[in-house]
């Protein structure tokens, strides 16, 4: 049986499974664009090398997550390996990098991998939404994408180009309103790690209560210094990431001290702060990372 071509076959280690590579995928299938993942695509009893070499057959492109833990899998390398031997026998782009990590982690990934600096690469940090437009533009079906006709860039050269207003449709938005609160959630986890692992005196929870609310607590000697309860829900007649603080949170969602709802400029989608943080000089539209940032201010401020 033929089997269908995908636009992507994503290589990475099972550690960034649950922060990238799946939040990843998500945004791929609402956005319209195939992967080849392990998990759809491996069933039980299945050979996983076959299933392996089938789905970098059949993928246009290979997206590889490189991360300190990818550095250390010899079958994500041997995938990678593979990539880049078809690369290099057909001339056309088939590695597509995205670089996930702390700066200091990221320099490491680029002294392991030389040939990164040959090649255009994205950072995680750069927003799952950022991903999905480079992807799609590298998904293009008039050829652009595979290869062909590269833009060519004099050296030192600088055009200003007008900005052209976008129209951005509920639909975006509300796909980078979800991709947001995915930002959002990794963002705090990682955040509350750090937090415990270099200040002796704190502990951190993170507990999701589903995948568009969770909540954030932080202990001092034993004692809730401060908690918050983030999620993804309408406030009045639009949808939001809504904050709400307190040593004390209630079930309902009625209450918050603060919610982001999704605006835009002339080129770009962001976020919205309500405005009920008196402190705030943050500039009106933030990118989803800077969201992340905003709130994490807001729960950790008092501490």
């Amino acid at each position: 049986m033929c089997q269908a071509i995908r636009d992507v076959f994503i290589c990475h280690a099972n550690e960034d499974k649950d922060e990238v590579v799946r939040p990843l995928v998500e945004a791929c299938s609402e956005a319209g664009i195939s992967c080849w993942y392990d998990e759809f695509d491996t069933k039980w009893g299945d050979s996983i090398t076959e299933r392996v070499n089938e789905g970098l057959r059949r993928s246009r492109f290979v997206l590889v997550v490189f991360s300190t833990a990818f550095i250390k899998k010899n079958w994500a390398q041997r995938e990678l390996k593979a990539a880049l031997n078809q690369e290099a026998s057909s001339g056309k782009v088939r590695v597509l990098p995205l670089i996930v990590g702390s700066r200091e982690e990221q320099c490491e990934i680029l002294d392991k991998y030389p040939l990164l600096n040959d090649k255009l690469h994205i950072s995680w940090d750069d927003g799952v939404h950022e991903i999905i437009k480079a992807l799609m533009a590298r998904l293009k079906p008039n050829g652009e994408g595979e290869g062909h006709g590269e833009n060519v860039r004099s050296p030192g050269l600088r055009i200003p180009l007008p900005k052209i207003d976008k129209k951005f449709t509920q639909r975006d938005k509300d796909l980078f309103l979800r991709n947001a609160f995915a930002v959002v959630k990794g963002y705090f986890r990682t955040a509350l790690k750090e937090l415990y692992d270099h200040r002796e005196e704190v502990e951190t929870d993170f507990q999701e209560i589903h995948a568009f609310k969770f909540l954030a607590t932080i202990y001092v000697r034993g004692e809730v210094a401060n908690r918050c309860k983030i999620w993804l829900g309408s406030q009045l007649t639009c949808a939001a990431i809504n904050l709400l603080l307190g040593q004390v949170i209630t079930d309902g969602d009625n209450a918050t001290n603060d919610s982001l709802t999704v605006g835009h400029d002339k080129e770009s989608l962001g976020l919205e702060p309500s405005g009920m943080w008196p402190c705030s000089n943050r500039k009106a539209l933030l990118s989803a990372e800077e969201a992340a940032e905003y709130l994490w201010t807001r729960l950790t401020e008092s501490l």
